[in-house]
């Protein structure tokens, strides 16, 4: 197999509006960590992200995936899911067969986040350290 270092966001050429660029960078690690462990579930994911799906930190520390409902009046599929009802029914179709292997992925997508955020830290401190 194949192995990747970096997936984009499937969303990242998209229009402004319409890219959701606060969690980009989540979503092309965790699809490359999807597409590194298993093609079907990579897939599924990829098509949750341009559907409409965010990555958002839950009160835990975890992450989560929840669905971005586009605007009632619209009937733009770029804009995100039909409602939440939409989305639960994928979800249970497409990602519920793989949920073992999604709290995996995602737990490994917290971990790197909890990395860099750590790694961040330290080079403030040594900025601030050569600053005195």
């Amino acid at each position: 197999m194949l192995l990747l270092s970096t997936i984009p966001d499937p969303r990242a050429d998209w229009p402004e509006h319409l890219r959701f660029p606060e969690d980009s960078e989540l979503w092309s690690r965790l699809l490359t960590l999807a597409y590194n462990r298993d093609m079907q579930l990579y897939r599924n994911l990829k098509c949750f992200r341009v559907e409409g799906t965010k990555i958002v930190k839950l009160k835990n520390g975890n992450f989560g995936l929840r669905p971005i409902v586009r605007p009632p009046d619209s009937d733009n599929p770029d804009e995100g899911w039909r409602d939440e009802a939409d989305y639960k029914r994928y979800a249970k179709k497409y990602l519920a067969p793989y949920h073992e292997l999604l709290m995996e992925l995602l737990e490994e997508l917290k971990r790197d986040a909890e990395g860099k955020a750590a790694a961040l830290q330290l080079q403030l401190s040594e900025v601030k350290e050569g600053l005195q």
